[in-house]
């Protein structure tokens, strides 16, 4: 017998909101060179780029990049990276009010659900906060229930220690919980370890002009819907209820649509 559902974990950025706003373009860009300029003396936005995007590419995570970074002595010299100082940058000088909306129908649909909710990102604590906020989410998911890099490092994911460190957190086994992601990276890690997994592929529905928005907030990392890691894709998240009513019915259970 199935184990039954108790848990959906959301990714947040691309995830919560979609992937062609903007807005991890505006975040990933300028404001991460700039933070990399002013912050860890870098020379040019050309330098920073460079290696920002080689240590991203490795670990999807700009905070874990840099840490990494640092320890390998790739930093300017004296430089010393601080993920707080990075989270404050990004909380406070990104423009999240003119990229991110409130989803008045993923609103709804989470509030009436049944089970335990949790957001991972591998973002920093205070920007994540920011995010959910800006996309009127934040009630739902309280600091218990928030999940940033901090909160798992060294690790990050897609390695399967970030996962267990928040399942364990919040009292679930991998079998009972639900990821809900758009980076294929961490959709095969949390199927690798027993979750069940949903891909959010973006609301443009897998077409050309999706496809090359994912591909450049996430290098060789974007959704691959035939990837036998996924057990459900959806467009938006907005469409997880549709997707899978069988998570809002009490008691919930397991029964996802045929691929």
């Amino acid at each position: 017998m199935a184990t039954a559902p108790t848990t959906l974990v959301f990714d947040i950025d691309d995830t919560l909101y979609d992937v062609a706003c903007g807005f991890t373009t505006h975040r990933n860009s300028d404001a991460v060179y700039d933070f990399m300029l002013k912050q860890l003396g870098f020379e040019s936005s050309a330098a920073a780029k460079a290696l920002r995007d080689e240590y991203f590419a490795r670990y999807h995570s700009t905070v874990k990049a840099l840490t990494v970074a640092e320890a390998e002595g790739k930093l300017p010299e004296g430089a010393c990276f601080d993920a707080a100082a990075l989270s404050e940058w990004w909380a406070t000088r990104l423009d999240f009010e003119r990229y991110l909306k409130p989803d008045e129908a993923l609103n709804e649909s989470l509030r009436r659900s049944p089970l335990t909710l949790v957001a991972f990102t591998n973002g920093p604590r205070r920007y994540a906060a920011r995010v959910l906020e800006a996309l009127g989410l934040r009630d739902l998911f309280p600091d218990e229930r928030l999940f940033a890099v901090e909160d798992v490092m060294p690790a990050c994911k897609p390695e399967p220690a970030a996962f267990a460190a928040v399942l364990e957190r919040v009292g679930a086994t991998a079998e009972e919980a639900i990821m809900v992601e758009d980076s294929m990276k961490n959709i095969r890690a949390a199927k690798a370890i027993g979750m069940r997994t949903v891909l959010v592929r973006g609301r443009q529905g897998g077409d050309d002009a999706s496809k090359a928005a994912a591909e450049a907030t996430k290098p060789g990392d974007a959704p691959q819907e035939d990837d036998p890691a996924i057990d459900v894709v959806i467009d938006a998240a907005n469409e997880l209820e549709a997707a899978l009513p069988c998570l809002w019915q009490t008691p919930a259970v397991w029964k996802p649509p045929a691929r």
